[in-house]
């Protein structure tokens, strides 16, 4: 009695595609629009900040699963992800959102009051000068 082998091809059925991409763009525009950091996000859906990363980048698919805690950490319906042209962000504004968020953090790193009333009396100053142009 003989016995086929049967050999089983796979392809490889992790390569991520432009949907990948767009679902990681939107988790990280929305996480950017609420002022949530990478780790914070992470530790809410129970993932590295690392493995957020990725998935914003979509270098790794999000799984159902995975994308259902996005969703509920991120306050929106799991439709969101699939919608078209629905970011909360222009191109242009995300580095500027970044920039809030760093300005934040490190305002908040500042123990002296006096140090922090004087850069929100700059700020005020500068925005004041700005509205008058």
């Amino acid at each position: 009695m003989t016995t086929t082998t049967k050999t089983i091809r796979r392809t490889n059925v992790r390569q991520t595609n432009e949907l990948d991409i767009s679902i990681g763009n939107k988790v990280n525009q929305l996480r950017l629009a609420q002022g949530t950091t990478r780790h914070q996000l992470a530790a809410k859906i129970g993932v590295t900040h690392q493995q957020l990363q990725k998935y914003e980048k979509g270098t790794n698919r999000v799984t159902a699963s995975r994308l259902a805690d996005l969703a509920r950490a991120l306050a929106v319906d799991v439709s969101y992800f699939f919608e078209e042209d629905v970011l909360p962000f222009e191109e242009g504004q995300i580095e500027r959102q970044r920039m809030c968020i760093e300005l934040m953090r490190d305002f908040a790193r500042i123990t002296r009051p006096d140090q922090q009333n004087a850069i929100r009396r700059l700020v005020k100053v500068l925005v004041e000068e700005e509205g008058a142009e």
